[in-house]
């Protein structure tokens, strides 16, 4: 389970408000995934897994906004990742909708996502982050 008392905060609040939203929502699954047989409830984690992208696509929506009113001069490069990790997710949602692959599903959220949001959290939302609130004057 990600604890958010261990990811890195940023310099905007509404990114670490963002994160904290992700955090909780990719821990009900990890709960979800963990409890009894998660066929059991496959109709839960599919909507908790699609508000976890909806949360994604809205959150990288206004990320992207202040990036580039702002001038990150890096904006395309993090905005091509932002779209990468909603294409996988949107991928794994549909996977999970027509197979109900629990051992994949788990890798992916348990594994793969969370070690894609660190390695983003660090190398990406800093530095747009500290730009933004450096350069740019906002919180």
């Amino acid at each position: 389970m990600l604890d958010h008392h261990n990811i890195p905060k940023v310099d905007l609040s509404f990114l670490n408000r963002d994160h904290q939203e992700a955090l909780d929502i990719s821990n009900h699954l990890e709960v979800l995934l963990s409890e009894g047989s998660p066929l059991d409830h496959a109709e839960k984690i599919e909507r908790e897994f699609a508000k976890l992208l909806d949360h994604h696509i809205v959150h990288f929506e206004h990320e992207d906004r202040e990036m580039e009113k702002y001038g990150f001069p890096a904006y395309e490069l993090h905005v091509a990742e932002h779209r990468h990790v909603l294409e996988d997710m949107g991928k794994e949602l549909g996977y999970w909708r027509s197979h109900r692959d629990v051992a994949r599903l788990k890798d992916y959220l348990l594994t793969e996502f969370p070690r894609w949001l660190m390695n983003h959290l660090v190398n990406r939302d800093t530095v747009s982050a500290t730009y933004m609130s450096r350069v740019a004057h906002i919180g």
